[in-house]
């Protein structure tokens, strides 16, 4: 049984999640620690995941790895084809002539590196979307869930903000791009039923946009459009699609997880 309610779990492993990684991110902020360590920070969700599920129910089993291989495959191969055409395609038509743009560096491996899995994904997801996002469905609904946890996404990144080595958006720039995202994501989550796989790998589709983009204006000038307004406003066009297409729901499903009998909770399932 478990010995917490879905309300102190949660709240428990948020307060854990920053408190596990901005002890990280400090050295970097005030000492100028090398910038690899955010690799080490991002594992803060996924530890405070296991963590709170440990002193929720006794279990270690914070989070699924994958449902089916069938459902696995589709959210995170779906997923990846969405962020790329909401951070990489659209961002380009929007912002130069699509003749001009290098369009072969979409087929190219070279914009992976240790970053698109080590840069976050692999260690944030297993939190974020694994353990936290079930639970804040069941109380706000995929589409406010998401939001909510953007913000709460982006006010985990904030020490980063006072990094000037961390190169990023204006922080209402990048809190528009997290929303986007978030919104995504909670998608590709709940169509693979809660599994993290393809959280992870849509995550880090994400994390090489910059990178295409690179490549995609190689030799072209862009149009005068602030970057940092059109990047954004992609991904909230592309999240705003996913919400009238599946009317809010985000391919949302109801199912029972290991909570106390006096404050039972359902979430997605089969």
């Amino acid at each position: 049984m478990s010995r917490l309610t879905n309300h102190q779990s949660l709240v428990l492993f948020f307060v854990l999640a920053f408190g596990i990684s901005w002890l990280v991110f400090m050295p970097i902020v005030l000492w100028g620690a090398p910038l690899s360590l955010i690799a080490v920070a991002s594992f803060g969700p996924s530890l405070a995941a296991v963590i709170t599920h440990r002193a929720a129910t006794g279990s270690y089993h914070a989070f699924s790895f994958y449902s089916t291989v069938q459902r696995t495959l589709l959210a995170a191969t779906s997923g990846a084809v969405l962020v790329t055409l909401a951070y990489v395609v659209l961002p380009g038509l929007v912002l130069a002539d699509p003749r001009k743009l290098k369009w072969g560096i979409l087929a190219s491996l070279g914009v992976y590196n240790y970053s698109t899995l080590l840069g976050g994904p692999l260690g944030e997801e297993p939190g974020w979307r694994g353990y936290a996002l079930p639970r804040l469905e069941v109380r706000f609904g995929p589409t406010r869930a998401s939001l909510l946890l953007a913000l709460v996404w982006t006010a985990w990144h904030l020490p980063l903000f006072l990094v000037p080595r961390w190169e990023s958006l204006p922080l209402w720039s990048y809190a528009l791009v997290l929303a986007g995202m978030s919104v995504i994501l909670t998608w590709g989550a709940n169509l693979a039923r809660c599994s993290i796989v393809p959280a992870i790998v849509i995550h880090s589709a994400f994390n090489t946009a910059t990178r295409y983009l690179n490549g995609l204006f190689a030799g072209t000038e862009p149009r005068p459009i602030p970057f940092e307004l059109v990047f954004p406003m992609c991904g909230i066009f592309v999240a705003f699609i996913l919400i009238i297409t599946t009317r809010g729901r985000l391919a949302y499903q109801v199912r029972e997880v290991e909570v106390p009998v006096a404050d039972k909770i359902l979430i997605r399932r089969n």
